[in-house]
């Protein structure tokens, strides 16, 4: 991918959250959201809140690992 849209797909996928890889590439933040949603719906990235709602972070022994535990 290239351009902005690969640019934050590729902070995304380093754990960034749209906020912080508008801050890194120096865009503004409603084109990072923006292109964070595309890549949602393409199905590239998934938001946090969605990729998991059957468990409470550290609440079960099967959370141990999970990025968004931490």
């Amino acid at each position: 991918m290239s351009g902005v849209f690969g640019a934050v797909m590729e902070r995304l996928a380093a754990g960034d959250s749209p906020r912080a890889a508008a801050r890194a590439l120096g865009i503004p933040l409603d084109l990072a959201e923006t292109a964070a949603a595309e890549g949602e719906r393409f199905g590239l990235v998934i938001r946090a809140g969605a990729a998991c709602g059957t468990c409470v972070p550290g609440d079960s022994p099967a959370c141990a690992g999970c990025p968004i535990a931490r």
